[in-house]
């Protein structure tokens, strides 16, 4: 850092005091845009950031026109020789440059990109950096100087690969800070529902949190608690299973709000565990991340219902009867349908039949009155 010319060391340092000191992303991403512009001499700057969970990406501009950034987001950007949307998920890397580079668009002046895009912005030259800590990118900085301009130099090049890694630095440092915020605030939750056991996946399905009733259940299931088979196998089925919900929701838009899914598991004794799995999204950095909970918890025993009993009590049907021990099992009426290979029609009016008999209006109603007898 004290290869950095002193202005710009003072800049540098204010946008990584920022993320230390401030939890807001869009603060500290405003104050590193702004650094940069006033790093670089240049009619314009963008600072594209990454989206972890889709194909998608933030852009900041500074000194140019907002509706451009649309105009290249949803179509320009499929001409743009450089691609600068391309690559800005985390952990991949952009293969057009190294560190840096500078590009101007002399050969592109007839295409449609340069006149209808670029020349009414009045971008000519560009010069590229990326933003990268410990391999990832956590961003892509875009210099813009109008044709009249010079091009950019070889040291302001070398001033943008100097800069770059300290502010990468800054922003993942701030990512980080949120990410343990949040974190914080859903262990809080955890904890308060102690009666549910709870396993917590990250966007990388890692395990990052068991809660203690979550530990006590493991016990329960199949495996052997000795050896820890039935811990791992559990484990083992649930990122199957999220790997599944994730599979399901690529391609969908940001606020796409995905179906909690459920999932029954035997354990000892003819135990039975119903398995919860809910894909939590929440802003992080420019985009959004993704963190799976799984809530796990014993499942009533079946009510035994007595055939004969409600036959001479009741005067139900045989057919009746087995409606009413499927509704006691706690399935829906097209599932007891599926389950009769007859229609959910049908059901309604078996269900319709049994209300009048037994003298209730509904299936809670009938469930109580049978329970009580």
């Amino acid at each position: 850092m004290d290869s950095l010319p002193y202005p710009i060391l003072t800049n540098v340092l204010e946008v990584i005091n920022a993320s230390s000191e401030y939890a807001d992303y869009s603060l500290v991403r405003q104050k590193a845009l702004d650094m940069l512009f006033r790093s670089i001499t240049a009619e314009g700057v963008i600072l594209i950031l990454p989206d972890k969970t889709t194909f998608s990406t933030h852009v900041m501009i500074k000194n140019l026109d907002e509706k451009f950034k649309g105009y290249y987001n949803t179509y320009f950007h499929q001409f743009d020789p450089l691609q600068l949307l391309r690559g800005m998920q985390r952990g991949k890397k952009w293969a057009c440059m190294d560190g840096a580079c500078t590009f101007s668009y002399d050969s592109q002046q007839s295409t449609e990109y340069y006149t209808d895009f670029l020349k009414p912005q009045k971008i000519h030259h560009k010069l590229v950096a990326n933003l990268v800590a410990e391999g990832e990118t956590y961003g892509r900085v875009v210099w813009m100087r109008p044709q009249k301009s010079n091009r950019f130099t070889h040291q302001e090049v070398r001033l943008a690969k100097a800069v770059s890694p300290y502010l990468a630095h800054a922003l993942a440092y701030n990512e980080m800070r949120q990410r343990l915020k949040l974190k914080g605030k859903i262990l809080d939750y955890i904890e308060k529902q102690s009666s549910v056991g709870i396993i917590l996946l990250d966007e990388k399905l890692q395990v990052v949190y068991i809660n203690q009733k979550a530990e006590e259940l493991f016990e329960a299931l199949e495996g052997s608690a000795a050896d820890g088979s039935g811990r791992e196998q559990i484990l083992s089925q649930v990122q199957t299973d999220c790997r599944e919900i994730e599979a399901s929701t690529k391609g969908r838009p940001a606020d796409f709000m995905a179906i909690p899914r459920k999932r029954t598991i035997g354990g000892r004794n003819a135990s039975r565990f119903a398995a919860t799995y809910k894909a939590l999204t929440h802003a992080s950095g420019a985009g959004n991340s993704v963190l799976f909970m799984v809530c796990i918890e014993e499942e009533s025993p079946p009510v035994d219902v007595n055939p004969r009993y409600l036959m001479d009590a009741y005067r139900l049907s045989k057919r009746e009867i087995d409606v009413a021990g499927l509704l006691f099992s706690g399935l829906k009426n097209a599932q007891i349908a599926d389950k009769l290979f007859i229609s959910e029609i049908t059901v309604k009016k078996h269900l319709q039949n049994i209300y009048t008999k037994v003298g209730v209006n509904n299936r809670t109603s009938l469930i109580n009155k049978m329970l009580t007898h």
